[in-house]
């Protein structure tokens, strides 16, 4: 039902998918120093104010044919009053002109700055200096061609495109009409004409600089408006949510409410929310849609899910590939990471069966749920370790209370049956009913007896692991018939807080095995020295798994929470010879305090 490999196609696949629209209003939290940008796509409230990427300037409102018109008509009159050209020469010229002209008013050039544009003008530009050429340099009637052309040139590409192009067309006019005529009168020409391009370059690009301020102006404006709706909605939904929030402190309470929540937004397959302890172990407290999913480490975790664990986005997967995701049959999904406090509480996965089942939008909305869900795990789990220190505390008393009252209470009992016995006339009778009520009085007294013995059972500074051990295991002997042996090494004491955590969590698996295990042989090892504590519990029962596990029973998650509160690990597995073994391990810096 897993994969634990990291293929690198699902790197592939989610480089290469559609890059979702970023939804600004939810990236708040950014406590790992990570960027502010979306993972994908572009942060549109920091663009840039000469960020011109994508703009289009809009330049309709200002027609070029009016000027087009006027250079024609004015180019052909002149032509016609000057005797120095031929008539042929003045006709081709005219027509060549007239039929661009046309040409050019019916289709406009489009005021776009890309290389296809540029490219045209810069072929008008060069048709007006060819006629210029061919019908008498600056004294031409065809000069008057060149500021459409260069209006052209600054409305589509700025006054800058513009003025290349009228240096090189005055440029190439000047040296004709230097060759053909008078150096200073083609210089002076030359002057005039340069003037007059250049302020039409400069106006030109003034228009082209409003109008990407005005296309820039209207895209903002118009992304605004559609973040504005995305936040709209996205808030509707977070306030439906906010008012049922879980405000338990009950664990069990807060997971099913959590899944609850996440069915009533987001249309999916299987939903499970997994908890990590402090060994790295990810343990799945709620499952919905999926079957044997058992415990796993970070390292064996699906691709998607340790994505999410460093991402401070969920991490969202519209067509996963075998080993992204924690069912073989998902095709998408979303995961998230459970964070309380700065710290990480555990993960959530939602999956479907379908590709492309899951939205941006529906991505915000489970990045608005985890953080309030994640202090609301952690609040419960919280409560359930002060409920159990409180819950130790109460044990302690009930003990003196049971031993002081109910203990003395049934041996006076049983004292009293016994001058029952002795003092009865007619014992054929009321013996037999006497001694079966002091077999049972006799019972309930050995049974309270090994309770108040388990319930006091506890290290103090005068007894260590190895002194409990040795007066612990021949009552579970005793009373189990599970013969119970022991390797003890202890070379230093650990803080007393620790090693009655140690004990706790060997006291319970050793209660497992008489309960469950079905075992004949218990064997409890236990190291321990200044810095380090191993402690080991092993039985050849029918092996962890195998047996029916209650939906309502914690002693393993109460076994892994006490590992986690003094910093071990604990590891439970089936044994090679068979059986179970439960491993504790804990190492202790300098900064510990150790006592003798």
């Amino acid at each position: 039902m897993r994969a634990v490999a990291d293929d690198p196609a699902s790197r592939a696949t989610a480089d290469t998918a559609p890059a979702p629209v970023g939804w600004p209003l939810v990236e708040r939290r950014r406590g790992d120093g990570s960027s502010n940008a979306p993972p994908h796509g572009v942060e549109r409230r920091s663009r840039p104010a000469n960020d011109t990427q994508g703009v289009t300037p809009t330049l309709s409102t200002a027609p070029l044919w009016p000027f087009r018109l006027a250079a024609l008509f004015g180019a052909t009159f002149r032509a016609l009053s000057d005797d120095g050209l031929t008539k042929s020469t003045v006709v081709v010229a005219t027509a060549i002109y007239a039929a661009y002209t046309a040409i050019t008013c019916l289709r406009p050039i489009p005021y776009r700055n890309d290389a296809r544009v540029r490219a045209m003008i810069a072929f008008e530009e060069v048709l007006c200096t060819v006629l210029i050429f061919t019908t008498g340099a600056w004294s031409s009637p065809f000069a008057l061609c060149l500021v459409p052309t260069g209006m052209l040139a600054g409305f589509a590409a700025g006054w800058l495109f513009s003025i290349e192009l009228a240096a090189c067309a005055i440029a190439s006019i000047t040296l004709q009409d230097i060759a053909t005529g008078s150096v200073t009168s083609g210089l002076q020409d030359a002057a005039v004409w340069a003037a007059l391009l250049g302020m039409v370059a400069f106006t030109s690009g003034l228009a082209h600089r409003s109008a990407l301020d005005s296309a820039r102006q209207q895209r903002l404006a118009q992304d605004r408006v559609s973040m504005l709706a995305e936040a709209n909605s996205l808030l509707f939904a977070l306030q439906r949510v906010a008012q049922t929030m879980p405000a338990s402190l009950d664990l069990d309470e807060v997971l099913d409410s959590t899944i609850s929540r996440v069915d009533g937004l987001v249309d999916s397959d299987a939903v499970v929310v997994m908890l990590f302890d402090r060994s790295g172990v990810a343990t799945p407290i709620r499952v919905r849609g999926m079957d044997n999913l058992p415990e796993l480490p970070f390292d064996e975790l699906p691709a998607a899910l340790r994505e999410a664990v460093t991402s401070p986005r969920p991490v969202r997967r519209e067509q996963s590939i075998p080993g992204e995701a924690l069912a073989d049959s998902s095709r998408s999904g979303i995961y998230a990471a459970l964070r309380a406090r700065g710290t990480l509480v555990g993960l959530l996965a939602i999956e479907a069966s379908r590709p492309y089942a899951f939205d941006p939008r529906h991505v915000e909305l489970v990045h608005g749920l985890t953080e309030p869900f994640g202090i609301a795990i952690d609040n419960a789990r919280l409560f359930r370790q002060i409920r159990t220190m409180a819950a130790d505390e109460e044990r302690s008393r009930i003990a003196r209370d049971l031993h002081d009252h109910i203990g003395s209470s049934l041996a006076t009992i049983g004292f009293e049956v016994d001058r029952a016995v002795a003092l009865s006339h007619d014992a054929a009778k009321i013996e037999p009913v006497l001694r079966e009520l002091r077999a049972q009085v006799s019972e309930v007294v050995s049974e309270v007896r090994e309770t108040l013995y388990d319930l006091r059972t506890e290290l103090t500074e005068d007894k260590n692991l190895g002194t409990i051990l040795n007066d612990y295991l021949p009552r579970v002997q005793l009373r189990s018939g599970i013969e119970a042996t022991q390797q003890v090494t202890i070379t230093g004491r650990l803080p007393l807080r620790h090693e009655r955590e140690v004990w706790q969590i060997v006291r319970e698996a050793i209660t497992n095995v008489e309960r469950h295990s079905q075992a004949k042989h218990l064997h409890v090892v236990v190291d321990e020295s200044e810095a380090h504590l191993v402690a080991v519990v092993r039985d050849d029962g029918v092996g962890i798994g195998r047996t029916p596990v209650r939906t309502d029973s914690y002693g393993m998650t109460g076994m892994r929470e006490r590992a986690t509160n003094i910093g071990a690990t604990l590891v439970a597995r089936r044994h090679e010879a068979g059986g179970t073994e439960i491993r504790v391990d804990m190492e202790l810096g300098e900064g510990v305090q150790r006592w003798d």
